[in-house]
């Protein structure tokens, strides 16, 4: 067996016996709630509220006197339909807040509780339980109708025509459904819907992430049917229960009576007795009155009143006040510095834009227009502008068909080849125009927030713990961060370049100044190096580089010795990397912890 089989052999009995300590750690309900558990509560509560929605709407149907004709007529069909449809009110102005990005940037940014900057981290899984529950109340309510339209047309009752919505007893319920305006709004909205919701995949989301922004562009569309959904009148109330309450009796006109004399004539005629006289005061009421409610007057129906723009109405108006705001302010000019091309395909740019702040941890939307006038894309702010450097660096890492088309655009106006190592660009080429919208806020901007914090990052997932360590390098900031734990894994020692500088010079400048217990920094290499190859390569000789260990780390070592250095106090665990990485350290983190540790687990994600 040669050495690099028994790196690999050896690699991966390592990894399966992290696997197992890590699923052996025995969670604590404390720190499970602290770690993200209020997301599952906080589903828990909202399933319940619109549950109780569906329920007040569906018995509110069966109960109201109202619909009592409407009722006869389609049963339960008008119970579930009117159940699902509340359930959409609601969840379709909710769920527009999370997208608010601004809003929730704002008050980001305030000095809050922990777990509140918790719950406007979560504005994506918000977003998402709310679009699920569209989607299931979306289902019960094409069903629900599906049914009207066939008890319209089976049950049509020709002495009430104002409720029916069939012209005749018989007629296709598929003819009811496509002749009105509901039953057509209703149709393009489910496609519509359906057309969202597929293109919301992940998989769709990575490999095309222009699709997914252009369909979810069709939710002005589906918002504009949803308020007509209702226009066409189809369900209908009565609205004078005063003088006719449903189901009276009603009378037909009494025919002309004859003359005293001719009656009686007719009596004696008949051999039948006088009749006998009835005194009004001494009666009954039952005597002289029936006990059954007669009508007064026929009934009177109207179209049933839409509440739909009562519900978003607000929402949308704010969401639209803040696009307008985003669309205003992004506008303003972007100033290429410079662009560096680095290896394992990540790109360097280096912006400036006036008035333009930003903290470690946030990340900014960049548009290209030479490339697509729509689509906006996330990526993490790696050096924030300070007073003497006003400018900003993005590394964009080259996945998937936007990132792919920069990075040739990039390199036509360079005219320089792709496999070039590190490429600077002069201010004089044309180079495509940019536009940055943000910055916005993210779960790492609260490293500098505790004593003791623990940065986690696997690949190109470093990006945001660059930022803290370039505002550690220029003391930009004043926090009560007192040590620094970097964690750093990649399958390429390449990736290291990146930000070999910074790290080198970052820690330098910390031995320096006699703290060098401030910064602990840990590399880890998961792809075993190839035979024959040298270790360290030249380019990392610096010594904080010489410490290079092969292999996936074991975090559950880390942590312990992270939580036994500093027992007793609450530390920041921040990840940014693959998902089996996030989970791996969301499980230890909570794991019960020896010396009342608490590890607040932080996963950066864009929404």
């Amino acid at each position: 067996m040669s050495r690099q089989q028994q790196q690999g052999s050896m690699h991966q009995r390592q990894n399966a016996s992290n696997s197992r300590q890590i699923r052996k750690s025995r969670v604590s309900i404390c720190s499970w709630l602290r770690n993200g558990g209020f997301k599952y509560i906080f589903a828990t509560i909202w399933l319940a509220l619109n549950a109780g929605i569906f329920c007040w709407s569906f018995y509110l149907y069966k109960l109201d006197v109202r619909y009592h004709y409407l009722r006869q007529m389609i049963g339960m069909g008008l119970y579930l339909s009117r159940g699902s449809a509340s359930v959409i009110n609601v969840n379709a102005a909710v769920i527009l807040l999370p997208m608010c990005r601004s809003i929730f940037a704002i008050f980001r940014s305030k000095h809050m509780h922990r777990s509140t900057r918790r719950l406007f981290d979560s504005a994506k899984f918000i977003h998402i339980l709310c679009a699920l529950l569209i989607c299931i109340a979306t289902a019960i309510h094409c069903v629900a109708h599906f049914f009207n339209a066939f008890n319209f047309s089976r049950q049509y009752n020709s002495e009430f025509p104002d409720v029916n919505v069939a012209q005749y007893r018989g007629q296709s319920p598929c003819w009811i459904i496509f002749s009105t305006v509901p039953g057509v709004t209703g149709c393009v909205m489910v496609v519509t819907l359906t057309a969202i919701v597929l293109t919301s995949c992940r998989a769709v989301r990575t490999s095309r992430h222009e699709l997914f922004r252009y369909s979810h562009q069709l939710f002005f569309l589906f918002y504009a049917l949803l308020v007509s959904h209702s226009l066409g009148g189809v369900l209908k109330e009565q609205c004078n229960v005063a003088v006719h309450s449903p189901g009276c009796i009603t009378i037909p006109e009494p025919m002309a009576e004859p003359e005293p004399e001719t009656y009686l004539l007719m009596r004696e005629y008949r051999g039948l007795q006088p009749e006998p006289e009835i005194n009004m005061i001494n009666s009954e009421p039952d005597d002289i009155v029936n006990q059954t409610t007669v009508c007064i007057e026929k009934p009177v129906f109207r179209s049933h009143q839409s509440e739909t723009w009562c519900f978003i109405l607000i929402p949308a108006c704010l969401y639209l006040i803040e696009r307008l705001w985003r669309a205003i302010r992004s506008r303003q000019p972007v100033d290429v510095i410079s662009i560096r091309m680095h290896p394992c395909d990540v790109i360097e740019l280096e912006l400036m834009q006036d008035d333009f702040s930003a903290k470690p941890g946030q990340y900014v939307l960049l548009q290209c227009p030479h490339i697509s006038q729509l689509e906006w894309h996330p990526f993490t702010i790696t050096s924030c502008p300070t007073k003497s450097k006003p400018t900003f660096k993005l590394h964009i890492r080259v996945r998937g068909d936007w990132t792919v088309a920069l990075q040739e655009d990039l390199l036509k106006s360079s005219g320089t080849m792709k496999d070039s190592k590190v490429k600077d660009f002069q201010e004089t080429l044309e180079l495509p125009r940019f536009y940055v919208d943000g910055p916005y806020g993210s779960p790492s901007e609260d490293v500098f927030r505790y004593r003791t914090s623990v940065c986690i990052a696997g690949g190109v997932g470093v990006t945001p713990y660059a930022a803290v360590l370039q505002a550690l390098l220029d003391e930009s900031r004043k926090s009560k961060l007192r040590r620094l734990y970097f964690i750093w894994v990649c399958r390429d020692w390449e990736c290291f370049i990146w930000f070999a500088e910074l790290i080198s010079t970052l820690h330098k400048k910390l031995w320096d100044s006699n703290r060098p217990d401030f910064l602990v920094v840990r590399l880890y290499l998961s792809k075993p190096s190839k035979s024959g190859e040298e270790w360290p390569p030249p380019v990392l000789q610096q010594p904080v580089f010489s410490r290079i260990e092969q292999g996936r780390p074991n975090f559950k070592e880390l942590l312990d010795e992270v939580t036994l250095c500093n027992s007793g106090s609450d530390i920041g665990v921040f990840v940014c990397g693959p998902r089996k990485l996030s989970q791996k350290v969301h499980r230890l983190c909570n794991a019960r912890q020896k010396n009342k540790t608490k590890l607040h687990f932080n996963k950066e994600t864009f929404s």
